[in-house]
């Protein structure tokens, strides 16, 4: 296609008397491109024409829509024309800024690039559309590059937790099994020998360090994996968590529930009791709460706990960019079980823990978890 005259070229630009105006725009990397009120393109710069992977000629004198380009969205879909940032402006006049998407160019890979459109007036008249652009590809790759890396870290994170659940199920059934199994058959015995010498008084302080091994011994199965947990399931075990932490700590505790616990699988389970049990340990550490409220709802489709406490409360701005440990974790394990975890003040006082878990989803990495022996 024949380029436009040069006195268009000349007339769509601000007057520049010595070219250095002129010469600017050419040296710029990032791609300009003029159009007419109908959408015709009656300048570009060489930056233009590398981002696009055409020649100016080939630009020049055509309208935009047709010189062969196809957009996409980010999400891989075709960008509506209507859309597009250049026809926006083109048919309300309004400015479009930092619109990204994916530009399949002739003879080259796809690139991606972010436009700015708006309209050129003079002396109050709009004569031209200005679109500008630049080549983002490579920024975005890197960014993909960092959030594959993210979700490989997550994805490592998940696998660790749970191989870490699994190992702490295995060793509290040894411990059960063996160690507890062998102190209960030594009481027996020594029981059993004591009657026979007639003299119980001398072996009490025996017994008393034998019961209190077996309470230990129970106590860091516990710990390790509450056996309630398994048995009875996630609701019954966070009744027991809060009696205890209730009994524990002095702070007066209520639950509140008016559904029925659906079916829920191990790993949401365990993932749901490990963020409860670690927020309850911030509130004991932080918060100087004298109440806390527990409020679990559940159906098929998904599970909100929420967990309030009446304490000094967490500073907004400080809980947006939060660097606790523990309230990254439970925000990991959250994410890791498709979910989200918010933590924002309670009114009048204190803070308030969402937790919100889907139940309809099963991705290949809980699968792929699932399975680790």
């Amino acid at each position: 296609m024949e380029a436009r005259p040069e006195k268009i070229r000349d007339a769509a630009w601000p007057p520049d008397s010595d070219g250095k105006y002129r010469i600017v725009i050419e040296a710029l990397a990032d791609g300009i491109v003029l159009l007419d009120l109908d959408g015709t393109v009656i300048d570009c710069n060489p930056g233009a024409g590398s981002i696009l992977n055409l020649s100016c000629t080939e630009i020049l004198g055509n309208k935009f829509s047709g010189i062969g380009l196809d957009f996409v969205q980010e999400n891989g879909s075709p960008f509506p024309k209507k859309k597009l940032p250049y026809a926006i402006t083109l048919g309300t006049g309004k400015t479009c800024r930092n619109v990204v998407m994916g530009l399949a160019r002739p003879r080259s890979d796809t690139a991606w690039i972010r436009v700015d459109s708006e309209i050129l007036s003079s002396r109050g008249h709009p004569f031209a559309i200005l679109v500008s652009f630049s080549d983002i590809s490579l920024r975005k790759k890197h960014q993909e590059e960092l959030q594959q890396s993210y979700s490989t870290l997550r994805e490592l994170s998940f696998r660790l937790q749970h191989a870490r659940e699994v190992e702490r199920a295995s060793v509290a059934r040894e411990i059960h099994d063996e160690l507890g199994s062998a102190l209960t058959s030594i009481k027996f015995d020594l029981s059993w020998a004591v009657e026979k010498m007639g003299n119980k008084a001398q072996f009490e302080e025996i017994f008393k360090a034998l019961d209190a091994a077996l309470q230990s011994v129970k106590k860091i199965c516990t710990d390790l994996r509450p056996a309630i947990l398994d048995d009875l399931g996630l609701l019954a075990a966070i009744e027991w968590q809060l009696g205890q932490f209730g009994r524990k700590t002095g702070i007066r505790c209520k639950i509140e529930t008016k559904s029925r616990e659906p079916v829920v699988p191990q790993d949401v389970a365990t993932g749901i009791f490990r963020i409860f049990q670690e927020t309850l340990t911030n509130i004991a550490r932080h918060a100087e709460a004298a109440n806390v409220r527990v409020r679990f709802q559940a159906n098929e489709k998904d599970i909100l706990l929420t967990v309030s406490d009446d304490g000094k409360g967490i500073d907004p701005k400080r809980s947006a960019v939060s660097k606790s440990l523990g309230i990254l974790g439970m925000a990991e394990r959250a994410q890791a079980l498709g979910g989200t975890l918010v933590v924002h003040p309670a009114k009048p006082r204190g803070t308030r823990v969402e937790l919100s878990i889907p139940l309809e989803r099963r991705t290949s990495r809980r699968a792929t978890a699932s399975s680790i022996p």
